[in-house]
Parts: C-alpha cells; sequence; structure tokens
C-alpha cells in the first residue's frame, strides 16, 4: 500500500524518527514527470562520489523501479527530498540502487523507510535476495544487511560492472539480505 501525503520541512524536523510520524510517511512511485528532480538528487550525491551518477536515460527505462518521498516547500511546491529503487535482477535476486536523501534531510529515518520499503517489495514479488554496493555498510548492516566478499554473491550482480564508471577503480562494497524471511 503506498501514500501519497506530503510533509513540511518543519513537520519532518519535529520528529521523523518518532515512529508515528514514520507511519504517515508518503512513499510512493515515481512518476516520469519526476526525472528531472530525480536527477539532480541522485547526482548531487554523486558529485560527492558516493553513488554512481544516472543519466536521463537509465532513469525514464527504470522509472518503475523508483520510489521517492516529497516534502513540501516554504512556498507550498512539492519536491522530492528522498529516492531508491529496487532493480530485479533474476528470478531469486534485486538491487537497492540510487539510495539519495536531500542533505537537509538526512539522519532522519528516510533513508531506512525506504529500504524497509523496497525489501517489502521485493517480498511481495517473490524476490528471495536483495543485494546493495555501498560505502554506507553500517547503515546496511543495522537494517539486516551481510557483508560479502565479491566471490560470495551471485554473478549475475555483476552484469552492469563492466559499463560502470567504477569499474577499475571500485570502492564499495557488496552485502545482502534475505528478504523471505523480513518483515517490515
Amino acid at each position: 500500500m503506498q501514500q501519497n501525503t506530503c510533509f513540511r520541512k518543519a513537520d519532518l524536523e519535529k520528529g521523523l524518527k518518532d515512529h508515528a510520524v514514520l507511519e504517515q510517511l508518503g512513499i510512493r512511485t515515481a512518476r516520469v514527470s519526476d526525472v528531472d528532480q530525480l536527477l539532480s538528487l541522485i547526482n548531487d550525491c554523486d558529485a560527492s562520489e558516493v553513488m554512481l551518477p544516472r543519466g536521463p536515460k537509465y532513469l525514464f527505462e527504470n522509472i518503475r523501479d523508483f520510489v521517492v518521498v516529497e516534502a513540501e516547500t516554504t512556498a507550498g511546491q512539492r519536491r522530492i527530498v528522498a529516492c531508491g529503487s529496487l532493480h530485479v535482477l533474476w528470478k531469486n535476486i534485486a538491487e537497492i540502487r540510487s539510495l539519495s536523501i536531500d542533505p537537509e534531510y538526512q539522519r532522519q529515518g528516510l533513508g531506512s523507510k525506504i529500504v524497509l520499503h523496497l525489501i517489502e517489495d521485493a517480498r511481495q514479488i517473490g524476490i528471495n535476495m536483495v543485494c546493495t554496493f555501498t560505502m554506507a555498510t553500517h547503515f546496511f548492516e543495522k537494517l539486516g544487511f551481510s557483508l560479502k566478499e565479491k566471490e560470495e554473491l551471485p554473478s549475475k550482480v555483476f552484469g552492469e560492472c563492466n559499463n560502470c564508471p567504477k569499474y577499475f577503480r571500485c570502492n564499495e562494497t557488496g552485502l545482502i539480505i534475505d528478504c523471505s524471511e523480513h518483515r517490515e
């Protein structure tokens, strides 16, 4: 069940870590009209080399993989402040990609909420394992992911590595979680 609730920044600052506020948090499936904001959010993180850059072609082709969280600006407009995607790699494994939180909204529980939402999505479509490649290993470990050596991960997870700009200087760590037993 997806909600389409929009929160003002002040509401988030008052207590997003509060469970009741997190339960009301609106995570929705991304729309084509969100691509420009997604590009900005993801590629601003890429500028600090925290994640891989994404171009418009990738986002349009994979828009159904993405979920977003919106906040209302002081001018009353909606703005995407967090996103993440679940990309199915094979019949039993998917990858969490492009988890990005606007710096003004970090450390308020949005990343955890998105990851848990994506794990539940994986379970709902029959995926047993979810992996991610990241430099934020501690964050994912707190959510139940386990560190894995590259040799321990299924070969399907490396299907796009040859095209990655970080191929010869990869600084990310692989983590995986068995979501067949995980409950949000």
